[in-house]
């Protein structure tokens, strides 16, 4: 009886330390509204064919660890707020410290509006195609867009990591 004691709490001690909470675990879908703000920075950038951005005439599927987007395009911020002065919540990409020519370090490159639609499964802008959130955690964001590059239809996959 003793044995089958210990044996018991041997089993529940290891299923509390293996099943505890970490900054990994997946964000409810009523959270994330609020579990989406702040910045962002990009972990990959994948596309469902093979596109050749930068007219070197090699494709890849792999747009950020090639050279299909420029260094200075892959440092870039994305920043998603609550409320910015037209009282909406922002979304915005700057540059960080590598700013692409004419532009300076940390300066606006896009701006827009957001909203979570279907179910907060969608984030929907003003002025750009929907992102699809495939996964989000506290510290990853993984989203699906449709894109076009001449006249090539392709899904872009970002992988974002929480700044």
């Amino acid at each position: 009886m003793k044995n089958t004691q210990i044996l018991l709490a041997t089993l529940v001690l290891a299923g509390m330390l293996f099943s505890c909470n970490n900054d990994d675990d997946g964000i409810s879908v009523g959270d994330r509204a609020t579990a989406i703000l702040g910045q962002w920075e990009y972990e990959s950038i994948m596309s469902d064919r093979a596109v050749d951005l930068n007219g070197d005439n090699i494709s890849n599927i792999d747009l950020f660890g090639t050279q299909e987007l420029q260094q200075c395009v892959k440092d870039n911020i994305t920043t998603f707020t609550d409320s910015g002065p037209s009282d909406k919540p922002e979304f915005n990409v700057t540059e960080n410290n590598l700013a692409c020519s004419g532009n300076d370090p940390f300066s606006f490159v896009y701006e827009d509006f957001w909203t979570l639609t279907n179910d907060n499964s969608v984030i929907s802008f003003e002025n750009q195609s929907s992102f699809r959130i495939i996964e989000f955690s506290n510290n990853k964001l993984v989203v699906e867009k449709d894109d076009v590059f001449d006249g090539l239809e392709y899904v872009r996959t970002i992988v974002y990591t929480k700044k």
